[in-house]
């Protein structure tokens, strides 16, 4: 029989950080939305971001600087076109 390394209490604590931690990245840190999207309050979430040790400041700082490489990307992809012949061709 296969031995098992930690308890449902521990599988079930994993479970809810993992679960949480997706959530708040679904919803670029925006923990209101999150709590919405979990169906529970803000306060919960606040007391479970906490007990968990959940980084969303930098869940929400890392949906930012994605949020701007791509505005950024859209903007130079609008800028720049190429020939024929695969020469950069800058638009005006």
């Amino acid at each position: 029989m296969r031995e098992f390394t930690k308890s449902l209490d521990e599988i079930i604590e994993t479970f809810e950080k993992n679960i949480i931690q997706q959530t708040l990245k679904d919803t670029h840190g925006n923990q209101a939305k999150a709590a919405v999207v979990l169906g529970i309050s803000k306060r919960k979430i606040n007391y479970k971001i906490a007990k968990h040790k959940i980084d969303s400041r930098s869940i929400k700082e890392e949906y930012k600087a994605t949020e701007n490489f791509l505005e950024s990307w859209h903007h130079y992809s609008n800028v720049v076109r190429h020939d024929n012949h695969g020469q950069s061709l800058l638009l005006p």
